[in-house]
């Protein structure tokens, strides 16, 4: 069977690789503007084309969820397009916040001084963290060392996702007012 601008959708829905094949060769290119005016300058290209790859891998797995009576599939594919773009770029700023610290020792030469002052740093984080109240720093820890999900903590402590985020923000402002010291951060 041929594969055409009529059928996809139907194939498609009864996994017919051909049809992805078609639908990737028709839409890339607005799948790649979707996602590419998302993830702005500042992210590399493969994280676009991974994005991209994830994309046609969602459609691929809910395509019974496309109903073709709400809206045509050129919309559905750009609407999934951004919001994995929107996912991607808040999993990537989060890296990028976390790694900026990494890249500042990274560039630094690698004296005695800077080992000690770096171990200094790492001592204060700890102390700091143990001066947060018993269930914040449980919360603290499980997301930001163990990179525990959010859901999962929220399952854990039998609270909302809410609260476990609101717990978050307090301890992120608690260990920043508690490490600036002469006005910046440890």
């Amino acid at each position: 069977m041929e594969i055409n601008g009529t059928n996809y959708v139907a194939q498609m829905k009864k996994k017919n690789r051909r049809a992805l094949e078609f639908a990737m060769d028709t839409y890339s290119n607005l799948v790649y503007s979707v996602v590419r005016s998302v993830l702005k300058a500042g992210f590399c290209e493969p994280y676009v084309e991974e994005c991209i790859n994830d994309v046609f891998l969602s459609v691929w797995n809910n395509m019974e969820s496309f109903d073709q009576t709400k809206g045509d599939f050129k919309c559905w594919i750009a609407a999934i397009a951004k919001y994995r773009a929107i996912d991607y770029q808040r999993k990537l700023s989060r890296q990028n916040s976390v790694e900026f610290f990494d890249d500042n020792e990274l560039y630094d030469e690698l004296t005695t001084e800077n080992i000690v002052v770096s171990k200094e740093n790492r001592k204060e984080l700890l102390m700091a963290i143990r001066d947060m109240n018993d269930q914040d720093r449980e919360i603290f820890i499980r997301r930001y060392f163990l990179s525990e999900g959010i859901e999962n903590i929220a399952r854990t402590f039998s609270v909302d996702r809410n609260v476990v985020d609101q717990r978050l923000s307090r301890g992120r402002k608690f260990l920043k007012e508690k490490l600036v010291w002469k006005g910046e951060v440890l």
